[in-house]
Order: structure tokens, then C-alpha cells, then sequence
């Protein structure tokens, strides 16, 4: 094989940290992203929040120099606010000249000191001098118990021996938020046994290390006793063979086990406890299922409706055949097949429609309220409005972001330095401080900007939406709106993702104005969004009795000019979650 050497050149992109910085800003939502400029300001001491924007006219400025440049990275356009640059090549600044450097032992970060001193002084002297902290008291908080804790404190109501209260609680432990157990019983059975071995165990070792705690003398005279099984640990024995005889058959009926297996047991001070089994098991399980709420801990939807409905003491008729169908038709009850269950349980419409109208208002997920504490509420990151004139109004919801400038100490910080010794390993640290300071306040600026242009365009190509509704809207695919904005079509994805819009028809995410299109008998393009409203729309007002098929959801929409096939109906009512029309069908 021949050797050789080739030079060959090659061009890549590559992102530098900045770039990589910048566009995880740009992916955040409103929330996290304040929560990160609040972390930054934190960690960050270059910079500082101002309580008004009026104070940001006096930040230190940033010189031309300065500007991060754009123009080599695809979300550039021409705005009005400043362009930052993310190349990460800042012009050096005359006070970190090597030159000025000199290596010390003094401590990188004792600026802190010299900057903020005298504010602390003053903070100190004036908790001094406040009363305030005098009538302090600490804020109470009422303690709210979860469900599993409230079913606990229930099931120890019961006449329960320690073993099934153990055992209660790890089945406690496995149950779902949704209230149910879909572990396998015996599995729990075998955790609760390994628990109460090992239990049994630290009970056998306490009582091994406390009989021979014994003086070093008291083997002097015969070393034998230190081999010797003492009454303590026979009294062990004999407990551990009555509450687990299986034990006892490959234990030797030696002469001291004998001498004490009439005597009592008052030199144990833990108990022994005993294995349990699955049978136990079930039994805890039904008493779990009869707590409040009824049904938790249930291992099928058919058990959960059982166990709530079972619990009732005196059961009118209608109840009684809501237990029948559950019990013995729950299969033609899932499917709805009326005429099924009215044959083989020999009932009337009336008295069907009865049981159901009991079953329905069962709860099939018992524990489903609990863990559910507060609702979501989404905080929209554009508010569009309309002007006197009816022009849209586009505004990126920054109210609460925090005003940040560089800090003032800054300035203060760059005098010292000039005047004072300060070690190399300082100057970097200040300037990479002020670097990220320089990069996020201008990082944060490009971020409204290229949002506010990737929303206005959006706002243009659905107009007639923030005028007459979901109706009006039209097809949209993220590729017309990167031709529009001249982005990538990444970044609009980063942009639409997560990010949510308020209107005067209510608050959408981004994602919902675009859309797929199809045609309509005149020949024009519809967004599916559309479409899927009109199907939703049908199924709302069909009749409960007979409810639509897709075939016939098919021919209505088509009676309406949309050319919708039977497959693309069934396809959308999928998306919805909707369910077919035997599902449907009620009495």
C-alpha cells in the first residue's frame, strides 16, 4: 500500500457557545425565561435589575466595539433595536492589558469587598436599628395530609395486627395517582415478607449484641459461657420458632431450649413478627377498596365501580342492577351493547337506562382529585389587540421581565483596578463576568425582536382570524412563514413551540395557527383546523340515540362544501379523541 499526503480544504459550521447560549433563550417560554434572567442576576454580579426603565438610560454604555454581530448567523434581520453579536470576539478593553497584570497571592475574589462594603455596612446599621424583626413571628402553615396518608390513618381504625398494617401500607405505597394498584399482590407480598426478615433480623442482632454486653470478667472463669447460648438468646429462639415453625424443624430439641420453652417471654423487648401471604393480602385489599374514597386501590375499572357501588347499605333496585351488569355483563357494558345486556338480564329500557344513569355517576378514578393540587394556567407571551383604526396591536408579554443593566459597581470595580495590584486570575474572572453580563443584555433585546417578527407575520397571514374566529382560519406551514421573516425554519420552530398567544376569541398556542390545507368544492384551500371544528361541531348536535358514522359525518361535510373522505373524518376524530359511534350511543 502506497503512502501519501494530500492537503485538502474543507468549509463547516460550527457553533460557538454564545450561539448555542442564544438559542436556548429563544426556545424558552416567558416564565422559565424570566426565571433564568433572575438566576443570572444572581450568579452574575455585572449585572444588577433597575426598578425602573427610565434608570437603564444611566447603564455603563457599550461601545460599538462592543456589539455582537448577527450577520453570520441565520436569525439575522434589520431591526430597530441594537444587533448582538454572537462570536464571542470582544474587543479588549484597556484595563485588562497584560501590561497591568500582576501575578500575587492575593485572593481572585477580594474585590467583593471593596465594591460592596459600604452597602453592607449600611444594611447591618440599619437591621440594628429596626424593631421590625422584634414582634417577628413565624408564618404557620396548615399541614394538608395526601390520600395515601388520610387511607392510612383509616386503615388504622381496624383491629389490624402490626404484620397487616405493614402490609397495608406498602399496598398503600403502590397505589397510583389515579387510585389504582396495578402491581402484582403477590409481588407486594413478597416485599412486605423481605421487609419483615429483615426486621426480624435487626431484632435477632439488637438482642445477640445485648446479651453479650457482658464485662470481660464474666469469661475469666469459664471461657465456655462466651460460646454458650444464653437464656436470652433461647428465649429468642423459642419466639422465633412459635412464629415461624417451618424453622423449627431443623433446630436440634437441645437440653436448654427445653428448660425454657414454658417459661415466659419477658426478656425480649422488640416483637418477632410473621410472614404473611396472599390471602392476607386480599383480605387488606378489600378493606383498603371500603375506605374514603371508595374504590382505591382497585386493579381494573370493573373492580373500582364494584367496590364503590357494593359499599352501599340498602340498595334500591336500579342499584342492584348496576351490580348485576358490572359484575356479569361488564364486557357488553364497556362495548355498549344494550340489546346484549337487556336480553340477558331480562330488563326493560327504563330499568337499563336506570342502571346506567347509577353507574354514571360512579367515579372510575378515585384518586384523581388528590395529587391534582392547582390547575395550569398558561401565561401567554404575545397579547395581540385591535387600535381605534381595527389595525392589529402586537405585544410581546415582557411586563413582568426584569429591567437589567450592567452593574454600577462595574465602573467603580475598573478604577480599583487601575490603582491596586490585582492578580491575572482576577482581571479574567471580572471580564468573563462582564462578557456574560454584555451578551445576555443584548441576547435578551435580538430575542424580542425576532419573536415580535415571527408573530407579526403570523398575524398577517391569519388576519382575517383575529377578526371573525377559528373559522376564518387558513392554511399556514411553518415554511411560509421562515420565506416571510428570511429565518430558518428552525428557529420559527424554536419561536412557536411552547409559546402562546392571548386574543379577544381566548389564549392559543402558537402551533394551532398552522395547519395542513385541503380543497373545497369551489377550489379553495382549507385548514384542517377548520375541517376538525365541523366535525366536532356534528358530533355535538347528532342525536344520542342514533349517533353519526363517519360515513355519514363524510356526506354531511361534503353537503357543506368540504370534500372530506370517510378515512380523513375518522383520522381527525382520532386527533380529538373522540370515539366511534357505538361509544357514543346513549340510551
Amino acid at each position: 500500500m502506497k503512502l501519501s499526503i494530500d492537503l485538502k480544504t474543507t468549509l463547516s459550521q460550527t457553533l460557538t457557545p454564545q450561539q448555542i447560549q442564544y438559542l436556548k433563550l429563544l426556545q424558552m417560554p416567558v416564565l422559565q425565561f424570566e426565571q433564568e434572567i433572575r438566576q443570572e442576576i444572581e450568579s452574575n454580579p455585572m449585572l444588577e435589575e433597575v426598578s425602573d426603565i427610565e434608570d437603564t438610560y444611566d447603564e455603563p454604555t457599550i461601545t460599538e466595539q462592543d456589539e455582537i454581530d448577527y450577520e453570520d448567523y441565520s436569525l439575522t434581520f434589520e431591526s430597530p433595536v441594537a444587533e448582538p453579536s454572537l462570536d464571542g470576539d470582544y474587543d479588549t478593553d484597556a484595563d485588562f492589558s497584560e501590561k497591568n497584570v500582576i501575578l500575587d497571592d492575593h485572593d481572585p475574589f477580594e474585590y467583593y469587598e471593596a465594591i460592596w462594603q459600604d452597602e453592607s455596612e449600611v444594611t447591618r446599621k440599619g437591621a440594628e436599628d429596626s424593631d421590625e424583626y422584634e414582634d417577628y413571628e413565624p408564618f404557620q402553615v396548615k399541614t394538608q395530609t395526601s390520600l395515601i396518608e388520610d387511607l392510612f390513618q383509616q386503615l388504622r381504625v381496624y383491629n389490624l395486627t402490626e404484620e397487616e398494617l405493614i402490609l397495608g401500607s406498602h399496598i398503600l405505597g403502590n397505589i397510583d395517582d389515579d387510585g389504582y394498584l396495578r402491581r402484582e399482590l403477590q409481588e407486594i407480598v413478597d416485599e412486605t415478607n423481605s421487609f419483615i426478615a429483615n426486621h426480624n433480623f435487626e431484632v435477632q442482632k439488637r438482642e445477640f449484641e445485648r446479651q453479650n454486653s457482658k464485662p470481660i470478667d464474666y469469661y475469666k472463669d469459664n471461657p465456655a459461657r462466651m460460646y454458650a447460648l444464653g437464656d436470652d438468646a433461647a428465649l429468642l429462639l423459642k419466639k422465633v420458632i412459635e412464629e415461624n415453625p417451618e424453622i423449627g424443624k431443623n433446630v436440634p430439641q437441645m437440653e436448654l431450649y427445653r428448660k425454657f420453652a414454658n417459661k415466659k417471654d419477658n426478656g425480649i423487648k422488640e416483637k418477632i413478627l410473621k410472614h404473611t401471604n396472599l390471602e392476607q393480602a386480599e383480605r387488606i385489599l378489600k378493606l383498603i377498596q371500603s375506605l374514603d374514597p371508595p374504590g382505591v386501590g382497585s386493579r381494573s375499572v370493573q373492580e373500582c365501580l364494584l367496590s364503590q357501588i357494593e359499599n352501599l347499605q340498602y340498595p334500591s333496585e336500579a342499584q342492584k342492577n348496576a351490580i348485576m351488569i358490572l359484575r356479569d355483563g361488564y364486557d357488553a357494558f364497556a362495548k355498549k351493547h344494550y340489546h346484549i345486556l337487556q336480553k340477558q338480564f331480562n330488563l326493560t329500557e327504563d330499568e337499563l337506562k336506570q342502571a346506567f344513569d347509577v353507574i354514571k355517576r360512579l367515579n372510575p378514578k378515585p384518586g384523581g382529585g388528590d395529587n391534582i393540587v392547582e390547575m395550569n394556567t398558561v401565561i401567554p407571551d404575545f397579547i395581540v389587540t385591535k387600535d381605534d383604526s381595527g389595525e392589529l396591536i402586537i405585544i410581546v408579554n415582557d411586563a413582568n421581565m426584569p429591567q437589567i443593566r450592567l452593574s454600577s459597581a462595574y465602573d467603580r470595580l475598573r478604577k480599583e483596578i487601575k490603582s491596586q495590584k490585582v492578580n491575572k486570575e482576577t482581571r479574567e474572572w471580572i471580564r468573563a463576568k462582564y462578557e456574560d453580563a454584555k451578551f445576555l443584555i443584548q441576547a435578551i433585546r435580538q430575542r424580542k425582536a425576532t419573536m415580535l417578527k415571527v408573530m407579526t407575520a403570523i398575524a398577517h397571514h391569519q388576519r382575517e382570524f383575529f377578526d371573525y374566529g377559528v373559522k376564518a382560519l387558513k392554511p399556514l406551514i411553518y415554511k411560509d412563514v421562515a420565506e416571510a421573516t428570511g429565518l430558518d425554519i428552525s428557529t420559527v420552530c424554536r419561536i412557536v413551540n411552547g409559546k402562546y398567544v392571548q386574543t379577544r376569541f381566548g389564549t392559543f398556542e402558537l402551533k394551532f395557527f398552522f395547519s395542513e390545507s385541503l380543497p373545497n368544492d369551489e377550489g379553495e384551500e382549507v385548514s384542517t383546523t377548520v375541517i376538525k371544528e365541523e366535525i366536532k361541531k356534528i358530533i355535538e348536535e347528532e342525536p344520542k340515540d342514533k349517533p353519526y358514522s363517519d360515513d355519514k359525518i363524510s356526506d354531511i361535510l361534503k353537503e357543506r362544501g368540504y370534500n372530506v373522505a370517510r378515512r380523513t373524518v375518522a383520522k381527525y376524530r382520532e386527533q380529538m379523541k373522540i370515539p366511534v359511534a357505538r361509544l357514543r350511543k346513549e340510551l
